[in-house]
């Protein structure tokens, strides 16, 4: 009780809420302004039309997918004379020519080797079909390399991922690098945060990125002069400040973490003590992750080097780190590609969306889902139901307990049109399922970050693993039949939604892709 007294104070009386008053105040400047000018009936209607029918028109010509065109109609045609002005303002982020050039920067000097990797060259030979998914994420991820010289091991929960975390935390010799989401002070943070600052003593180079808005209720505001002050080199992701502009929508979703670039970790697990079960908020929290060892490393390390310099306008020594990489004691003989996802246009196509897409697509017996949220647009909806159609099993968990309502309703909303078509869906009785796994025909997985929604697929920095051949796709395969032991599997009639969550529905269902 304490402790939520003290984060409802801080969020009353922090920098975010001051923030967001200052935006208010902003937005209703330019009302005012736009309505003091405005004196008669007839002004007003020339005004709307003026700013409604070029907005529209701009919108209906861009090139993007038409489920986000439909709840910006809404507010264009909906909020006259207002909405066109929240259209200009926040459809798509703006990047400044200097902000441009900065990020060219970045990836140029990371830029993987694309369709002349070697590796690359070698899955072909493998799999011509396996090596078309690779290209098609290196496409859309530049950054990305296939690699080899890889062993990993797939973690069926937080507790066990972050045992071996630790562990691997304390025979850090150089550095490590870690950006996460959410960070909340708590028992798991403690042990964590102790072991960096042993290091640091032993001369370690410690990073920390997180998320500023993820960590809003979470850690106090001048958290990183705390940390710096105490030699863990600290910065905040896409900080809030009192400024109209749809930055704040993007966040850093990702999870990484990075040891002397010999080991690297990701997954759905964020810092907190709820990812361990050592607070009980939803029912038992079950994540998962993948402990990389070896070359495939260098994808995480090239992930987390991009946004830390991205943030702290810095340089890394790039070509000196990325050397710190070397190939596994005991590779295991599989292909992996660490990659990353984000908003346009600092990614000209949704990286995420389409790794998971092209695995469903292209299935010939199984498909395996983890996800916490099932919010899916008609391409992924569609493709899901025509891998049903034509045979290939699909199974899709989400939670028993929701940490959301209203994305409870939403993901329970998807569940009917999924069954008619064939697709399994269950829930996870015992809690809060938050893993984002896929795994298919005991040859591909996905393990990383990226919900199935909206938010994950256009608006957040995301990061996963593909896996070609690799034990761990038979790890996360027998752990997700283990899931499916604990689940409870879904009918129409289980789906059906009370007439108050069929109202809430409509409404947000409208809206979603923004959300």
């Amino acid at each position: 009780m304490v402790k939520l007294l003290k984060r409802i104070c801080r969020s009353l009386f922090s920098r975010y809420a001051i923030s967001a008053i200052m935006i208010g105040l902003e937005i209703g400047l330019l009302i005012f302004l736009m309505v003091a000018n405005l004196n008669t009936a007839g002004y007003v209607l020339l005004a709307i039309a003026v700013t409604a029918i070029p907005a529209s028109l701009s919108l209906i010509n861009k090139d993007t997918n038409p489920e986000y065109k439909v709840p910006w109609i809404f507010i264009i045609l909906g909020i006259p004379l207002f909405g066109p002005l929240i259209y200009v303002l926040f459809y798509s982020r703006r990047i400044s020519k200097k902000e441009s050039r900065y990020l060219g920067g970045i990836l140029e000097r990371l830029k993987g080797k694309g369709e002349d990797g070697e590796e690359l060259l070698k899955l072909a030979e493998q799999e011509k079909l396996a090596a078309g998914k690779a290209y098609a994420i290196l496409n859309d991820s530049p950054m990305s390399d296939v690699y080899t010289g890889t062993s990993s091991t797939f973690f069926a929960t937080g507790e066990k991922l972050f045992a071996s975390m630790i562990e691997d935390l304390r025979s850090a010799q150089s550095y490590i690098f870690l950006e996460y989401f959410i960070i909340d002070e708590g028992g798991l943070w403690d042990e964590v945060r102790s072991v960096l600052l042993e290091k640091v003593k032993m001369g370690v180079e410690v990073r920390l990125l997180y998320d500023d808005i993820g960590c809003m209720k979470t850690l106090p505001a001048k958290y990183p002069k705390i940390l710096n002050k105490q030699g863990i080199k600290t910065r905040r992701f896409n900080e809030v400040n009192p400024r109209v502009s749809s930055v704040h929508h993007n966040r850093d979703h990702r999870k990484i973490c990075v040891i002397d670039g010999r080991v690297g970790y990701t997954g759905g697990v964020n810092i907190a003590d709820e990812y361990v079960n050592t607070v009980r908020r939803f029912g038992y929290w079950k994540d998962g992750g993948v402990r990389l060892e070896g070359m495939a490393v260098e994808g995480l390390l090239k992930l987390f080097i991009s946004n830390w310099d991205y943030t702290s306008k810095t340089q890394s020594d790039y070509e000196g780190l990325l050397s710190t990489v070397k190939p596994a004691d005991k590779p295991d003989g599989g292909f992996y590609l660490p990659f990353g996802s984000g908003p346009a246009p600092i990614f000209k196509r949704p990286a995420g969306k389409n790794a998971f897409l092209n695995i469903i697509n292209q299935a010939e017996r199984y498909v395996y889902i983890a996800t916490p949220y099932l919010i899916v647009d008609y391409d992924m909806t569609e493709a899901l139901c025509n891998a049903a159609y034509r045979g290939v099993d699909v199974r899709i968990v989400t939670p028993g307990i929701a940490d959301k309502k209203v994305i409870k309703v939403l993901t329970k909303s998807a569940y009917p049109h999924l069954i008619d078509a064939g697709v399994k869906v269950y829930e996870y009785r015992p809690g809060f399922i938050h893993e984002k796994t896929m795994v298919s025909d005991d040859k591909f997985a996905i393990v990383g970050t990226i919900n199935f929604d909206y938010r994950s697929f256009a608006h957040h920095f995301e990061n996963a693993v593909w896996m070609y051949g690799t034990p761990t796709v038979i790890s996360a395969r027998d752990e997700y039949l283990n899931t499916l032991n604990e689940s409870e599997k879904m009918d129409k009639k289980k789906s059906r939604l009370t007439v108050n969550e069929w109202f809430h529905k409509i409404i947000v269902r409208i809206f979603a892709p923004l959300l």
